[in-house]
Formats: C-alpha cells, structure tokens, sequence
C-alpha cells in the first residue's frame, strides 16, 4: 500500500511539472517581412533627333545653331566663286559650291529666330570696295562618315593656301529678295547673301583678289549631301 501511495505521488508530482512547463501563453515568434525589392531606375538613353528632311531646317535657340542641308557642286573644286552656299532653285543656285535645299529667305528667319541680330535691314547696297559688319558667324561642315566638323576655312583653298574667314549675320532680308540669287553665304562682303565674310571687301573675290575654291581633299565628292552648322557668336 505505502509502495502504491509513493508511486501516485510521483504521478501526480510529474503531471504538475508538465502542467507547469506548458501552462504559460508563449506567443508565437513573428515572422520575419522582407519589404520586397525595388528595382533601380535607370535612365533611358538619350535618343538622338533623327536627321530632318533636306529642305528642313534645324534651329537650336539655346546653342544658337541654325543647320541646313546642301549639295556639293564639284565644278568649284577647280573654278573659283564668291558663292559658297546657295539655294539650290536661286538665280546664282549653279553658281554656288553648295546648293542648299531651303530657300534663303526662310535661313533668315531662322538665323533670326536663333538669336541672331541681322547688320544691314533697310536694302543698303555695298559698293565695290566695302565691308559688311554685323555678328560673327562659325561655320562648318560634316556628311556621311565625316562627324567632326570642318570648319570653313579648312573646306576651302586659295591659290597658295587658305582664305581668311570672318563671317557676319549680314542680314540682307530685302537684299536677299531683290537680288533674287538666293544666297545664304558669300565668301566676300555681299548686300545680297544672308551671311557674308568681312575679310574680302565686295567684289574682290570676283575680281581675283584672291580666287577661291573648294578642297577636293577635304571635302566630299561631286552630289554628296552636307549637313552645314552656322553657328552665332554671342
């Protein structure tokens, strides 16, 4: 009896050590949240604006750049001309080193609406021996398999080395229409061309004071397409 007694204790004794150990609330562990990962942001690529149509013009107000498109006429590779860059349908279009696609009074416009400040506006005509004035003017030059520029004074060639440049915002806009030859840039001082180059006074490069021509070995051949930047000094 007392071995019987002894053993139900220890019964006893072991349910409440079990009720003991398992009677408290442990709450449940929490489950660790991954916040989900976000994907980077990256920045698309640039897209470059595609070339505008040949007639077109591009202006770029903001760089003050006006860019046309023109032809290169390989007769003045060897035959000089005052004429460098000409509307193609103007009376002097054949006369030019580059006939250009858009019309000579809407290059005005947009030379204008880059920024520029046109020198002579009331139809004033140079005499032989005068100078245009106005702001100055870069050009340049790049095609197909050519991106750097060239600048113009490496596109052309005198009879003994390079002619001296110094291009103005002429103006011109009534010249321009009187004279109907529709040029854009002349290598001398000119009252009709758009653009024009104070270095030679009016008439001196007709009159072979010097003879200019195109670089056969810088420029591209006979009919290729020229992308031609004017660029305003501000």
């Amino acid at each position: 009896m007392k071995k019987k007694l002894i053993a139900l204790m220890m019964m006893l004794a072991m349910v409440f050590c079990l009720a003991a150990c398992g009677g408290g609330n442990s709450e449940p562990a929490e489950e660790e949240t991954t916040e989900p990962e976000t994907q980077e942001e990256t920045a698309e690529p640039e897209t470059t604006e595609a070339p505008a149509a040949p007639e077109d013009i591009v202006v770029d107000a903001e760089a003050g750049t006006v860019t046309i498109t023109a032809q290169v006429n390989g007769t003045f590779f060897d035959q000089s001309t005052m004429h460098c860059v000409v509307f193609k349908d103007g009376g002097a279009g054949d006369k030019a080193m580059m006939a250009a696609y858009c019309d000579s009074q809407d290059f005005y416009n947009a030379m204008v609406e880059a920024g520029g400040e046109p020198w002579c506006t009331d139809g004033s005509h140079l005499e032989d021996g005068e100078f245009t004035d106005g702001q100055k003017v870069d050009v340049s030059f790049t095609w197909d398999g050519q991106t750097e520029p060239v600048a113009l004074a490496d596109a052309l060639k005198t009879d003994d080395g390079r002619p001296d440049i110094d291009m103005r915002f002429s103006g011109n806009q009534q010249g321009n229409k009187e004279a109907g030859s529709g040029c854009i840039a002349c290598l001398n001082s000119c009252w009709a061309g758009i653009t024009s180059n104070a270095a030679y006074a009016f008439g001196a490069i007709d009159g072979g004071n010097p003879h200019v021509y195109l670089d056969d070995s810088v420029m591209p051949a006979d009919g290729t397409d020229v992308t031609v930047t004017f660029t305003l000094q501000k």
